[in-house]
């Protein structure tokens, strides 16, 4: 809120609260990003470790998991945590300045620049999300559970070392007559990325909650399952068939073809 305050200011001008106000009253009753935990299996996780690090134990009684997973993933669940919200405030912000949204007019009329895309690449990227959190939430999450493993978001710091540089570039006669080396700095270039990291936990009890759309996916994985090695084992016997009789039959045509004009050359 105190960010979106910080955009709404126009230079020269005070705050305009009745948009402000608005905005507000249409942000508390949007539940994007908790429906996006919900479906992505992830809120006991969250809740469990977040009592873990206020109490610093897990008293709660219908506590999922083990206290040694958040010692040992303790770090990567909140970085997760962290990068969830994120997205979904991310979500809700396009939502927020799209031409469909709620701010839309009022944006415009302000002469506000709160986003430097234009409105087709806007709708373009926020299609591109919803499709990305709709994929996730109703097909990967439901792998992931089936699979017994949380897909966790982590960030990785990266460092690039580059060329070092003179510290100072026209040294001194007297240092170059004692043969001392200048001093160097080195340059590096360091960035944070977000990386994928699998945890094994148990996920049952998530797999048999699931209902609607997710639930018939998770039947067709199990459906899978059973059919593949049955749909592998026919192709594999219709195609040795196939290829006996492109290599038997045919062959032993061609060749019969072959041995009766060479004969028939022969008496010619």
């Amino acid at each position: 809120m105190a960010w979106l305050v910080e955009e709404l200011r126009l230079e020269n001008k005070k705050l305009n609260e009745a948009l402000l106000s608005l905005m507000i009253q249409k942000l508390k009753g949007d539940e994007t990003v908790l429906q996006t935990i919900r479906k992505s299996g992830k809120e006991d996780l969250y809740a469990e470790l977040l009592y873990s690090l206020r109490f610093g134990s897990l008293s709660r009684k219908s506590c999922c998991y083990d206290q040694s997973l958040f010692t040992l993933h303790g770090n990567s669940i909140l970085e997760d945590l962290v990068i969830t919200l994120a997205d979904g405030i991310a979500s809700v912000y396009l939502k927020l300045i799209s031409v469909d949204g709620y701010l839309s007019n009022e944006k415009n009329n302000l002469g506000m620049a709160m986003c430097n895309l234009s409105t087709r690449a806007l709708q373009r990227l926020r299609n591109e999300v919803a499709l990305n959190q709709w994929l996730y939430q109703n097909v990967e999450a439901v792998v992931s559970m089936y699979e017994d493993r949380f897909d966790l978001c982590t960030l990785q710091s990266i460092v690039i070392e580059g060329p070092s540089k003179n510290q100072t570039e026209n040294p001194s006669w007297w240092k170059n007559l004692t043969g001392r080396k200048h001093g160097t700095i080195p340059c590096s270039l360091s960035y944070v990325v977000i990386s994928q990291f699998s945890m094994p936990v148990k996920r049952t009890k998530e797999l048999r909650a699931l209902t609607g759309w997710r639930y018939y996916f998770s039947l067709y994985l199990e459906l899978s399952d059973i059919s593949m090695p049955l749909i592998r084992a026919i192709i594999n016997k219709v195609s040795n068939a196939i290829s006996f009789f492109l290599v038997s039959l045919i062959g032993r045509s061609l060749g019969l073809i072959y041995s009766g004009i060479r004969q028939s050359l022969r008496w010619k």
